[in-house]
């Protein structure tokens, strides 16, 4: 590849254009290309919305979805015509969740992808040598993640509400209009027809941050500091994945190599360290090298809709029954090569597109080498699948330098690289190695909880840098070393705090995929698909209330953001109840007192620590297998009087609580009333004997009630929603700690209505 010098990569702004807002969307592309209906521009070129999400990927698309469903107006912009980038367009699907959290749209993708394949009779767990594990090939994740976007698209504009979702492929933002600090819209190129948008927030969900230098935003390339990116900083390997598949019947003569690859000669020893004729068949950690054909499969193992029999990946002959792989292996790029003597690449693949358009045409060359090595030296009937993609990409990509006989083995290679690392902003928070650690150790061996209290996702991986992983690459300013993937290894799950998604210096712009606020190293752990998905659905909630209420995303009180991502189901404490399972009525306010200490559990999970892959690990098999991995809330267990001053206390900490919070009823040691802990409850929120109603909403407690005014106060503003139903308060009965949990976190956030 030829040397070419760093530029910073910026594109000119553009004015915006004074002509009226678009009337009608019309399709851009084929529908067979887009099942989407594709949205374009008229003549106008000019449109209005509410959220701009820049890049469909995991993290652009569970966004825009996450946004739409509460009613605001969302405009997608994405520049291949694939959703779900990493882990469709790609290629790279086979899910990395060592956490084990499915929930959120990550978990409702998890049911559909589960589904899809049950219906064809099809395992999904094919990859990574064990049973309990979910890949899907990339056409079919594309193809649910298109339905979930049509869905949310309907639900935007039902019940009266005024939302949409508008998806642009081929589309791309070129510029950010900014009145200050405050985002007030993007100039875009939409399938070649340069459009202005008008929009409150702008989130950057692109595979590369390449919006947030456009914005004006601080952020971090390599371990440097804009705008100071030094050429010398280092990113992780990037990949060209190819799916290949096998051909019983022979190669079609199309996707046959008869030649080897120009420079195959420099990658044919790396090849045959990884995988050969006669290699080592997996039976535990750490790998044996050089592996046999069939582990190799194994590894990245896909299920193969065109393969009328079944299989998985829970033993050796079920690898060897694998006909559908992902190659991401020993492709990697420049990968042990390494680029200049060092590991990894420069940031100019970041910051210099003509930089990085060699770079990927290098990496197209690398996986067509070894694509060659496995039809030509292994002997094996394989090659790229023609059930997946046909694209131009990688042919515009690598033109100049893979001659036109492997062009149409390229049309069915992905439309992107795997990028493990991109820019990343300066958010309100930058989690560490050593945070992510000691988050991680919450629960762990007889620990306390180490909780974010301000978390927005739960993820789980190991600290995974593919190169420029010396101390020299790393960042000093976090006392990070290459020494601390050791000794900062995660030991179970861990939370992604609100302000790692917040710029720190422009209003109106969040950041999603791999460019939220983090740590190199903690990319490394933070850049996989589930845990996108979920800080995807987190940047879209945020969105999706800044644009309802006016407030910038960093003035955002955090408990309003949890709340609703809790009550769509996504996970966000590290900490599960056998008392409390997800679908429980209060379990959105038991993982609200986790985060915040509300509410002592009365017993705490007493997970065994390992390594977060240690997936073989028979302390954590037997810890999951009697259910050790949780805990016991005592979720319909009375609340004593010392137990709710210390929850008022701990809940209005910033509150004039003096003489206002006394044990209520008859002391601490007592259990505490319906009707006491609510008249508390109305006074610690401000209740001073406002006008009664004229009609009450329960049927024991009438007008002349002491209660009647602090209790129709709670209820008119939803905090009693789901702990007094059925039109009866019961004031006498005690209240239970996960009643008293749900209202309290509804007394802290938004009031019923809000969004």
């Amino acid at each position: 590849m030829k040397k070419t010098s760093q530029r910073l990569f910026r594109i000119p702004v553009f004015s915006p254009s004074t002509v009226g807002r678009m009337a009608v969307l019309l399709l851009l592309l084929p529908a067979v290309l887009l099942p989407l209906p594709q949205a374009r521009a008229s003549e106008a070129e000019r449109l209005s919305c509410d959220v701009v999400v820049a890049g469909g990927g995991a993290g652009g698309i569970s966004a825009a979805i996450a946004a739409a469903r509460f009613g605001v107006r969302v405009i997608l912009l994405e520049e291949t015509e694939w959703l779900g980038g990493q882990m469709t367009a790609a290629g790279v699907s086979t899910m990395d969740d060592l956490s084990g959290n499915r929930t959120g749209l990550y978990g409702e993708f998890h049911e559909n992808v589960r589904f899809h394949y049950f219906m064809k009779g099809k395992s999904v767990s094919t990859c990574y040598w064990d049973g309990n594990t979910t890949a899907f090939e990339p056409s079919v994740g594309r193809d649910i993640l298109v339905r979930m976007a049509k869905d949310a698209a309907k639900e935007a504009s039902s019940g009266g509400k005024k939302g949409s979702l508008d998806i642009f492929y081929r589309s791309r933002v070129t510029s950010v209009r900014k009145e200050g600090p405050a985002v007030r819209g993007v100039t875009a190129d939409v399938n070649g027809r340069r459009t202005v948008i008008d929009c409150s927030v702008l989130i950057d969900a692109t595979e590369w941050g390449d919006v947030i230098p456009l914005a004006g935003a601080l952020y971090r390339a390599g371990n440097s500091l804009s705008p100071m990116i030094s050429p010398r900083s280092r990113i992780q390997d990037i990949t060209w994945l190819a799916v290949m598949k096998k051909y019983p019947g022979g190669i079609p003569s199309s996707l046959k190599l008869r030649n080897p690859p120009p420079g195959y000669e420099r990658y044919l020893p790396g090849f045959r360290k990884i995988v050969t004729k006669n290699g080592n068949s997996f039976r535990n950690y750490p790998l044996r090298m050089p592996v046999d054909f069939a582990t190799h499969n194994g590894y990245r193992g896909l299920p193969d809709s065109s393969n009328p029999e079944n299989y998985d990946a829970s033993t050796p002959e079920g690898w060897s029954a694998i006909t559908k792989t992902g190659i991401n292996w020993a492709n990697d790029y420049p990968g042990s090569e390494k680029w200049e003597g060092r590991g990894g690449l420069p940031v100019a693949y970041l910051e210099d597109p003509e930089f990085r358009r060699q770079a990927g045409a290098a990496a197209l060359l690398k996986t067509l080498s070894f694509l060659y090595y496995v039809q030509n030296e292994l002997g094996e009937p394989w090659s790229v699948a023609d059930d997946e993609y046909l694209s131009s990409e990688p042919l515009d990509t690598a033109r100049e330098i893979i001659p036109d006989e492997y062009a149409e083995i390229l049309r069915r290679f992905p439309p992107i690289p795997y990028v493990r690392e991109s820019r990343r902003i300066v958010g309100l928070v930058t989690p560490t190695s050593r945070d992510v650690r000691l988050n991680s150790e919450s629960y762990r061996d007889g620990r306390d909880g180490r909780e974010v209290p301000e978390a927005v996702a739960v993820g789980g991986y190991i600290l995974d840098l593919h190169a420029g992983d010396e101390d020299a690459d790393l960042e000093a300013e976090f006392g990070e070393t290459a020494s601390s993937v050791k000794t900062d290894m995660p030991r179970g799950p861990f939370q992604v705090p609100f302000g790692s998604l917040v710029s720190r210096n422009v209003d109106g712009l969040l950041a999603a995929e791999k460019n939220i606020s983090m740590s190199r190293l903690v990319a490394g752990a933070f850049r996989l698909q589930p845990i996108s998905m979920l800080t995807g659905q987190a940047a879209g909630t945020a969105a999706a209330l800044s644009a309802r209420t006016g407030i910038s995303p960093r003035a955002l009180d955090p408990r309003k953001v949890q709340r609703l991502l809790l009550e769509a189901g996504s996970a966000l404490s590290l900490c599960e109840y056998s008392d409390v399972p997800r679908d429980h009525p209060f379990w959105p306010g038991v993982q609200m007192s986790n985060l915040y200490g509300w509410i002592v559990p009365e017993e705490l999970p007493s997970a065994p620590s390992a390594k977060i892959d240690d997936i073989y690990n028979n302390r954590v098999v037997t810890a999951r297998l009697y259910g050790l991995d949780k805990g016991i809330f005592g979720v319909d267990t009375p609340l004593t009087g010392m137990e709710a001053e210390d929850l008022f206390r701990k809940a209005f900490s910033g509150a004039q609580t003096s003489g206002l919070l006394l044990y209520p009823g008859s002391g601490p040691t007592f259990f505490v009333s319906r009707g006491e802990f609510c008249s508390a409850l109305a006074r610690a929120l401000g209740y001073r004997n406002l006008p009664r109603e004229t009609r009450s909403r329960y049927a024991d407690i009438p007008k002349e009630s002491r209660l009647y005014g602090p209790v129709h106060y709670l209820a008119e503003r939803g905090i009693l929603d789901r702990a007094a139903r059925g039109g009866v308060f019961m004031p006498d009965s005690f209240v239970t700690r996960g009643a008293a949990a749900d209202m309290i976190m509804r007394a802290l956030t938004a009031p019923k209505g809000e969004i």
